[in-house]
Formats: structure tokens, C-alpha cells, sequence
């Protein structure tokens, strides 16, 4: 599948081994998560065997599935297949006496069934056909939005994708060939940069191919806002910032432009005046940190629903005040919502704006808290609607070279207020980090003494996220 991105991609995986980067904690979490979710699916299939082999041992996986095949084991897990040499194994297969056929499940941790899914069901079947088995039926299993914890009876849809793969069947053999083609080359794939690069997912050697083609460190992929855009301005040669003309862009797009060519910050201070004088004090400057497993395990939660497990919430009672703050963190593996609500309505109070980056997060997190404890409803709607959002208003009216591409609260804090406010070196550093050792913090395993590390550095992120809050909007309030 790397091979149908892209064949650089593929031969390098092949041939320059060492360029492969280790594997990050947050594809170690996805990596597991779709482990998870196909333990999942195959306690639909109770009397299914697997074959247990580990995925390097090819051999061994190919005589243990040979062996069931031959015995016509109803259900297996894990199957393996080869032909010329290609090899895939099957989540779950299962055989029909009556057409002695098999049918094949492809387990997929999605809520939808994707393209790049039907690629990879597609190629796996090839293999399985022409190693001999005879098919039926091919689906697609992924997640299903309508199932709701406890009742998880309907946690998968099945989508049968036979006849749609059915009409892609014809074209697998070419594009193996041309992949096996690339692999026989002497050569690295002389493949340019595009699309491809970022597309179903992020290449691993994008650094390493931005570094070949000499990509300055600003560049037209610096320009917030471009999208397929960047793609086009590349192909016509525009790479460096100082080449690329104006009217290519639109406004938003040329003041970024003008402010990476100068080097000068663009500020808008009329729209900054026009934005907070409708901002009301006391400010209550709100962050959640979240959880949202692909297998739900609170009450009336799907599968990726967002369940808050910690907030903080600085209060200004004015410019001139003392800052306070409050802080919530769950730290067992119970359901947190009903006492981190009591603690958000009493810390947010019933007065002023409430400050979110990205508030359409911190609103739709409160909305299901809503769902879950309708008791609440009217003092969390009360906090809901209060919610102001200086995301939006900088991206209007702020723009810094060191922004780069992203509006992000990572990026923005640090170039306005300075290395005080990066976020570089924390035990706990962003939102995917947080999941992950609030996970960690709930496991029954973990230490004391780890308990009271990941519970310090959880709080150390998510005050530090709304301390930025408050620094940002201090610096806005300089414009009013």
C-alpha cells in the first residue's frame, strides 16, 4: 500500500532502511487502537481460530492457515496468503458448506469505509484468489456512529464491497507491476513532491524528500490557508516566498505573503477593537483535555465520541486583576463526567465570556455534556453560549512569520509572547499526549508513584493551555 502512494516511498522502505523513522507514541497509539478494534470484531465469530504467528514469520503463518484451509475450519482469524510475491493476511474469513466458498472480512477502525480501504481489501483479495481460495463475498467491517455503550451488539457495520472491488480487479496486476518495476531499479524513483505526499496519509520521508529537493524552511508551503493550491504554485516553479506573485493568492493569503516576505507582523487593530468590545468581563479562559476511544465504554457514548476527563480555567475578573485559577482532573477509570461537571459550572460561573482557542471543540464537548446530564442542561448551555473564540479573531487580524502554516495555540503563543510560552520539553505536550497518559494514569498497573507523575504533567499541560489563552488575549486587549 505504501507502493500505491507512491513508488519512492516503497523502495526506500525496501532499499534505505535506515531512513525509516521510528515509530512515534501517537502511530503507536493509532497502531494499537486498530489492533483494539479487530480483537473487537472477532468476538463476533466466537468459535473463529487464529493463526498466532507474529507478521514476521511468513512461513510458519502460511502452513498454520494452509493446514485450516485443508481441514475446512469454519472461521479463521489472521489467514495468510502468497502469490509472486505478495503477501497479506485476512482479519477474518469464513467458509460456506453449501457454495464452498469463503467470505472475507476486512476490519476497519473507521466509522466509514474510505477509498484507500477499498485498495487494501482490494490487493489482499487479489493475493487470496490467485493463491487459490475460492471467495463469495468481501466486506468491509468498521465502527458504527448509532451504537451507544453499554449495548455494543451493534458496535460494526458490514458493507460488502464485492462488486464495487470487483470493477477495480483488472487494474491490481498493473500497478503491481509497476511497483515491483521500481523496486528492481538501481535508482531511487525520481518522483516529485505533491499530493501523494500527504495523501490518504502523511509519507514518512516527507523530510526527507522536502530536504532532497532543498525546500527552504519558508517557502510557498509557509502560506496558511493554501490547500491543493500549494500543489499548483510548486508545479509552476513557485517555491521560494520572494518568486511568488501576489495575484496568485487571495487576500487573506497575499497579507501573509507581504508579512513572511518582510518579515513584519501584520496586525489589524480595528478588527481586534471590533471583536473584544463585545467580550464581557470577568473572562473565564476554558480548556478540556479528552478522551475518545474507537470502542465506547461510557454510558450513551459511540465509538470517537469526545469525553472530557480534565479542564482548567484561569479567571480575570479585569486587566488590572489578579489572575486565578481552577483546575479538574479525573484520575480513575470511572466514568468523569458527572463530578467534572459539578466542578466546570461552580469554576466558570454564571457571568462574563468564556475564553476557548478553537471553541467550537470546548461548545461541542459541552453539548454532550448536555445529552448526558440534561439535570445540567441550563447552566452548562448558560456556559456554552457565553464561549468567544480568539481563534477566529487572529486569524483575521494576526499574522507573524513564525506562524508558518498554522493557526494553532503551539504556534501562535510562542511567536507572539515568546519562549515562555512554548510548549517544547513538556512530559506532556500536546492533546494526542494527554490521551494517551490519562490512559496510562487509569491503567489498575501503573505505580504510585507514575500516578502522580502523569497526574502532575496532565495539569501542567492544560493550565499552560489556558495560561497561553490569557497571554494571547492580554496582547489583543493592548489594540482595544
Amino acid at each position: 500500500m505504501q507502493g500505491y502512494q507512491c513508488h519512492k516511498n516503497i523502495y526506500l522502505s525496501v532499499h534505505q532502511k535506515e531512513l525509516i523513522p521510528k515509530v512515534t507514541p501517537e502511530l503507536q497509539a493509532l497502531f494499537d487502537q486498530g489492533n483494539a478494534v479487530t480483537v473487537a470484531a472477532r468476538k463476533r465469530y466466537p468459535s473463529g481460530v487464529l493463526v498466532d504467528f507474529p507478521a514476521y514469520d511468513f512461513i510458519g503463518s502460511l502452513k498454520k492457515t494452509r493446514e485450516l484451509l485443508a481441514a475446512h475450519t469454519p472461521i479463521i482469524f489472521e489467514a495468510a496468503f502468497e502469490y509472486k510475491g505478495c503477501y497479506a493476511r485476512a482479519d477474518i474469513i469464513t467458509y460456506n458448506e453449501m457454495t464452498q466458498r469463503w467470505s472475507i472480512y476486512e476490519v476497519k477502525s473507521t466509522t466509514k469505509v474510505k477509498d484507500e480501504h477499498l485498495d487494501d481489501v482490494g490487493l489482499q483479495v487479489w493475493i487470496m484468489a490467485n493463491a487459490g481460495l475460492p471467495i463469495e463475498k468481501i466486506s468491509l467491517m468498521h465502527l458504527n456512529n448509532l451504537c451507544k455503550f453499554p449495548d455494543l451488539n451493534n458496535l460494526f457495520i458490514e458493507e460488502e464491497v464485492t462488486e464495487v472491488l470487483r470493477a477495480r480487479h483488472t487494474k491490481i496486476s498493473g500497478r503491481l507491476n509497476e511497483i515491483f518495476s521500481a523496486l528492481r531499479s538501481d535508482e531511487v524513483p525520481d518522483i516529485n513532491l505533491g499530493a501523494h505526499c500527504v495523501t490518504p496519509r502523511d509519507c514518512q520521508f516527507m523530510d526527507h524528500c522536502w530536504e532532497q529537493k532543498k525546500i527552504p524552511a519558508v517557502s510557498v508551503f509557509s502560506i496558511p490557508g493554501l490547500r491543493d493550491k500549494k500543489w499548483e504554485l510548486y508545479n509552476k516553479g513557485y517555491i521560494n516566498i520572494q518568486d511568488i506573485p501576489s495575484e496568485e493568492l487571495n487576500e487573506k493569503q497575499q497579507i501573509c505573503l507581504q508579512a513572511l516576505k518582510t518579515n513584519k507582523r501584520f496586525i489589524d487593530a480595528d478588527k481586534i477593537k471590533k471583536e473584544l468590545s463585545s467580550w464581557k468581563f470577568p473572562l473565564a479562559f476554558l480548556d478540556f483535555e479528552t478522551i475518545n476511544p474507537a470502542i465506547p465504554r461510557y454510558v450513551g457514548t459511540g465509538p470517537f465520541t469526545q469525553v472530557p476527563f480534565q479542564f482548567s480555567v484561569h479567571i480575570l475578573k479585569s486587566l488590572d486583576a489578579e489572575l486565578t485559577h481552577h483546575e479538574f482532573l479525573h484520575a480513575d477509570a470511572s466514568d468523569p463526567r458527572l463530578s467534572l461537571i459539578a466542578a466546570l459550572i461552580k469554576s466558570c460561573g454564571e457571568e462574563g465570556s468564556v475564553v476557548a482557542y478553537f471553541g467550537k471543540f470546548e461548545s461541542s464537548v459541552i453539548q454532550g455534556l448536555e445529552d448526558f446530564a440534561p439535570q445540567f442542561k441550563e447552566a452548562l448551555r448558560g456556559i456554552r453560549e457565553r464561549i468567544v473564540d480568539p481563534l477566529p479573531l487572529i486569524r483575521e487580524a494576526v499574522y507573524d512569520k513564525a506562524f508558518g502554516d498554522s493557526y494553532s495555540i503551539k504556534s501562535v503563543g510562542p511567536a507572539i509572547l515568546g519562549d515562555e510560552f512554548s510548549y517544547k520539553n513538556m512530559q506532556v505536550g500536546d492533546g494526542g499526549a494527554a490521551q494517551r497518559s490519562f490512559e496510562e494514569l487509569i491503567n489498575p498497573s501503573a505505580s504510585a508513584t507514575r500516578k502522580n507523575e502523569l497526574k502532575s504533567a496532565l495539569l501542567d499541560y492544560c493550565k499552560k493551555d489556558t495560561r497561553v489563552m490569557v497571554g494571547l488575549v492580554n496582547w489583543l486587549y493592548k489594540f482595544n
